[in-house]
């Protein structure tokens, strides 16, 4: 896949049906755009320069409570 992004981070959930959850979660602290591409799905997080760091530390936190949440 030579003509994708590193700048953007795929993934998705083991269960697709949380898919809106998570993203009103995630917009509910204030990281938005989340969604993924519309034809692929999941949830796309993009780290351009103007991520700082600390935005893929909180989504990593958000990531980690919605999973515990449901296990």
């Amino acid at each position: 896949m030579s003509d994708r992004s590193r700048m953007n981070i795929p993934f998705t959930l083991a269960d697709s049906k949380l898919d809106g959850d998570f993203l009103k979660g995630t917009e509910a602290r204030g990281m938005e755009q989340l969604k993924g591409h519309r034809t692929v799905g999941g949830m796309r997080a993009s780290i351009y320069n103007a991520m700082p760091i600390e935005g893929g530390k909180r989504l990593v936190e958000y990531m980690r409570e919605f999973e515990a949440k449901r296990v």
